[in-house]
This record gives structure tokens, C-alpha cells and sequence, in this order.
């Protein structure tokens, strides 16, 4: 006999329910977020059951604590359980209910378990890029307060201490640029701390140096992807690597009618972010890809030909990362680009 789990978690409680192979319910119970309570009331059945956890912030602590006890987990997409999300009525024991079933049938939206020892170093890497927008935050204030004042923003990465006097008589305009400054300080201070750590972590990966291969892509790029892409093997085909990197737009097809850009924000925005930056700086200082995307941008004639043109080359970028971590070998651009 094979038993179904299905647990909706929240913040300080979960609700377990169990069926057994006829969907009969054997358990239904609330419980406080404990590893400890849960792993006694699934160890009471006769064989262990396959569990469905939907993928909420705080799933970490759950899916590796049953996974460490031999439990069979999957978790469960939010975005593909319609049938939670968009239900008439809705409670936790319906949620937990919808997910065994869904488990039992094999019809669970599976999303990535991402490598448990490899997850902090990712975690970390997106607190570097959340640093740098509070970092560029705070040079827009900066900025700001100049442009008001009719000063030049030019200076603005070079604006210091013996500046603000120099530009500003009112003690409460050099309060404020002297606070800004301090975060502008503090940000980068912390920002470079992380980037030391995080690549040391690679310093023995021959897949950071076959990444950096590609042009446009440093340091900070080639750590981006290696982290967020985790088990290439997870994509079947360099198809399904760019639609979850978001460098493809959606589409929806139905009756002959055609339209573009449904569903851009599904997939990886850091990915996205990434291989985004890496086109405008390919384009920037390589020349085979400059002349790639001046191509593209002579034959549309579109207001959004700059953004589209630049979006192709983005995905070429997507198409040629796939195949270095796949094969394990660094960038050929006649493959991708042409001589």
C-alpha cells in the first residue's frame, strides 16, 4: 500500500493530510512548524509516504529534513497549482487535500530542489545583487540632490566629504549627502567582502573559468549563472534553458490568432538580469557581436527595435552558457555568431 502527503505550509504551521492508493484520507491534522512532530506522524504509517511540500519561502528547513529521513519529496510550483491558488474556497485542509491528490495522481507541478550544499553561496550571491541596488539607491539620491540644486551629476562616483561644503551651504542638504555617502561607503565595503568570499568557492571549477570564455561575461556574470543554473541536466534541451532564463518572450497561440509576451516574468529573473548584462557588454566591446546586432537592428524598423535586437543577442548568450556547462567547454563564437 503507497500513502500521499500533501503539507501546506505557512510561517509557524503546517496541515498534513494522507491518503492511502483510493484516496481514502487516513490523516488530517494542524501542527506547529516542527521536523520533529511531522516525522512522528508520517513514521506511524506502514511504509513511507511520498510527500508533496508547495514551494513557500520556508521550505528549506521541511523538504531537507524529510529528504534526510529517506522521504520520497517533491515540491510543489506555485504557480502551476490553479487548483490551490485559484479555488472558490480555500483553507489549509482543502490545500493539503489538493496536493495529495495531485502527488497520487503524478500530476504535481514539480519545481527544483536546489542542491542543498550549494543553496547558502546562491542565497548569498542575491544578497550581493540586492546590496548593489541599494547601493545604485543611494547614488540616485545623490544624483538627485545635485541635479536639484543645478550642480553636475558627472561627479557623482567621485563625489566626497570636502565636496558637500562645496556645493551646499545648508546644513541639512550636507546632512543628507553625508548620509547617502556613509551608505554608498558601508554598501561597497560589504558588497566586496561577499565577492571575495563567493569566488573562493569556485576557485576549483573548471566550468567558472569555461563560462568567463563567453564574451561579455565576467567574474560576477560567470557566478551568477553558475549558481542559479544548478544541474544543467535538468533541461532537456537549450529550448527550456532560455525560456526558464527568460530570454525568450511567451506566446499564445488559439485559432489562428498570435500574440506575443504572455508569461514574461515565469523563470529566473537573476538569470535574465545576467545574460542581459552580459549582451550589452558583448555588444559593446566585441566586435563580431556588434556587427551581429547592428543586422538585427537594420531590418526592424519598430520603436522597441534597440530592446529587441539586444534580446537575440541575450539568447544567443543563453544558447552558448547551456552548451559550455554541458559539454564542458569553452565558447566558440563561429558557432554562435558567425566569423
Amino acid at each position: 500500500m503507497r500513502y500521499y502527503c500533501g503539507i501546506d505550509l505557512h510561517a509557524k504551521q503546517c496541515f498534513l493530510c494522507v491518503i492511502d492508493e483510493e484516496e481514502r484520507i487516513l490523516l488530517k491534522k494542524a501542527l506547529p512548524n516542527s521536523l520533529e512532530l511531522i516525522l512522528q506522524l508520517l513514521g506511524a504509517f506502514a511504509s513511507k509516504p511520498s510527500v508533496a511540500v508547495e514551494s513557500t519561502l520556508n521550505w528549506y528547513w521541511l523538504v531537507d529534513g524529510l529528504q534526510e529521513a529517506g522521504y520520497e519529496v517533491k515540491l510543489a510550483h506555485t504557480l502551476g497549482l490553479h487548483m490551490i491558488t485559484g479555488a472558490k474556497v480555500k483553507t489549509d485542509r482543502r490545500d493539503a487535500l489538493s496536493l495529495a491528490r495531485l502527488l497520487r495522481l503524478g500530476a504535481i507541478p514539480q519545481a527544483y530542489i536546489y542542491p542543498k550544499e550549494k543553496r547558502p553561496i546562491r542565497d548569498l550571491l542575491r544578497t550581493r545583487s540586492r546590496m548593489v541596488s541599494l547601493r545604485a539607491n543611494a547614488y540616485g539620491t545623490l544624483r538627485r540632490i545635485l541635479m536639484q540644486y543645478g550642480h553636475s551629476s558627472a561627479v557623482i562616483k567621485k563625489f566626497a566629504e570636502e565636496q558637500i561644503c562645496r556645493h551646499f551651504d545648508h546644513p541639512a542638504i550636507q546632512a543628507s549627502c553625508q548620509l547617502e555617502l556613509e551608505r554608498v561607503r558601508l554598501y561597497s565595503r560589504e558588497i566586496a567582502i561577499l565577492e571575495d568570499y563567493i569566488l573562493h568557492t569556485v576557485a576549483d571549477q573548471p566550468v567558472f573559468d569555461l563560462l568567463q570564455t563567453i564574451p561579455g561575461v565576467g567574474k560576477i556574470l560567470a557566478l551568477t549563472i553558475y549558481y542559479e543554473v544548478g544541474d544543467i541536466g535538468r533541461f532537456e534541451d537549450p529550448r527550456s534553458f532560455c525560456s526558464y532564463s527568460r530570454v525568450v518572450p511567451g506566446a499564445a497561440n488559439s485559432a489562428g490568432v498570435v500574440s506575443r509576451g504572455k508569461g514574461s516574468k515565469q523563470g529566473n529573473p537573476y538569470l535574465k538580469w545576467a545574460f542581459t548584462q552580459a549582451a550589452l557588454y558583448a555588444v559593446r566591446f566585441n566586435a563580431g557581436i556588434r556587427k551581429f546586432r547592428q543586422a538585427h537592428l537594420a531590418r526592424r524598423r519598430s520603436k522597441s527595435r534597440k530592446i529587441v535586437s539586444l534580446s537575440i543577442v541575450a539568447h544567443k548568450l543563453a544558447i552558448a552558457a547551456y552548451y559550455v556547462i554541458k559539454g564542458q567547454e569553452p565558447f566558440k563564437q563561429e558557432l554562435m555568431f558567425g566569423q
